[in-house]
């Protein structure tokens, strides 16, 4: 079951969101009415929660999988090596990922490029390019592809082993990232998982994206806890969503309580726990959010970050976090909002933390997906617009 979850203060503007959205192909599956707390001291708001059924589409993210799913199992065609009259090596292009693939010129500048052709050669040096493009830094870049690369006996360089850059960089990914899969199947025990992140990148939606494929379609018996004690109407809000899953929701703030209902409810099967968003700067709030989960010895930890995020900024949110936390798990949300996911590739290299999930639009559960190999190179290899 596919569903989308609308909030608004005006109930008739938020009809008419549905409408302009779904024209009248939709069906209102849930209503419900939350108090938000204003600036205004005893004043709040009436804020609308709609839980909504689509007519069924196929996702653009889908359609390009199932494509290059296709093409993969084709019949490899013959092709001819274009040449640069400025290089002396050809720029061999790829036919298995978009026709408008195959006119791509190398942006990396001189000095890098000389260095690259000391050590690469054919079409690893334009897989290469082709990643940088996709703002995967050059050093990453080079680490990957070497591992989708062999010796070439005549140059005495690294160039690709396989026909094709999705083969080639496939090979390379599975070398040298953990793709952890679906971490709820198989469980021998009780997960109690946390998610930790800055604010806006989607902490909250993408929790219960897990706890709804979980309960619908996993049929695992699933709590929500939630320790975000401080931003108004966020509890109303995770109460109502835990509601129409028909799951249990607590809303604490003291360690020892939070340590006596974890072992309360040991007859759930997973226990995924909201925080608050934090700026990585502000060390006083993180050391606050982690004594407040000080009893929580057996909990993982999910790092939750936007793929339209910069590389930089990323990497130091992670090493000011890694100071107090374990970070088992990189999530990366708003998929959909980025034609430069390099950034996925940067951070789970550079940390080494394992990748699972990957958010990709705003309907539950259905835009939530394993993070493969195959799956991330469908991301690399798209044309930008």
């Amino acid at each position: 079951m596919k569903i989308k979850i609308y909030e608004g203060f005006d109930l008739e503007e938020l009809l008419n969101k549905v409408s302009q959205e779904l024209g009248d192909k939709y069906k209102i599956l849930y209503r419900d009415t939350v108090k938000v707390k204003t600036k205004i001291p005893f004043i709040k708001k009436t804020k609308h929660i709609l839980i909504v059924e689509p007519e069924e589409e196929k996702k653009e993210f889908e359609e390009l999988l199932e494509k290059e799913l296709e093409l993969e199992q084709d019949e490899k065609e013959t092709y001819q090596p274009t040449y640069n009259p400025l290089r002396n090596y050809p720029l061999i292009e790829e036919n298995f990922v978009k026709e408008s693939d195959t006119k791509k010129e190398i942006t990396i500048n001189d000095n890098k490029l000389e260095e690259i052709t000391k050590e690469f050669s054919g079409k690893a040096i334009d897989l290469i390019n082709i990643l940088t493009q996709k703002e995967v830094s050059l050093d990453v870049a080079k680490e990957v592809v070497k591992g989708g690369c062999g010796l070439e006996l005549s140059s005495n360089k690294l160039d690709l082993k396989h026909f094709t850059f999705r083969e080639s960089l496939i090979e390379g990914l599975n070398s040298k990232v953990d793709f952890k899969g679906d971490i709820f199947e198989n469980l021998t025990r009780q997960k109690v998982l946390v998610f930790l992140g800055p604010t806006g990148v989607g902490k909250t939606t993408n929790l219960f994206k897990i706890a709804s494929d979980l309960v619908l379609n996993k049929n695992k018996k699933v709590a929500v806890l939630s320790i975000d004690t401080f931003k108004a109407g966020a509890a109303d809000q995770a109460r109502s969503y835990s509601n129409i899953l028909g799951i249990p929701f607590y809303l604490l703030s003291d360690p020892k309580k939070i340590r006596e209902t974890v072992d309360d409810l040991n007859f759930v099967d997973v226990i995924l726990i909201d925080t608050i968003g934090r700026s990585h700067y502000d060390h006083w709030k993180l050391g606050e959010m982690k004594e407040t989960l000080r009893f929580l010895d057996e909990a993982q930890y999910m790092m939750v970050l936007s793929a339209n995020m910069n590389t930089k900024e990323s990497f130091n949110i992670i090493k000011k976090y890694q100071k107090f936390f374990k970070i088992d798990y990189l999530f990366f949300t708003k998929i959909d909002e980025t034609s430069y996911p390099g950034v996925i590739l940067n951070l789970t290299v550079k940390t080494g933390i394992p990748l699972t999930y990957i958010s990709t639009g705003q309907n539950v559960p259905e835009d939530i997906k394993v993070l493969t190999p195959e799956r991330l190179v469908s991301l690399l290899l798209k044309e930008t617009d």
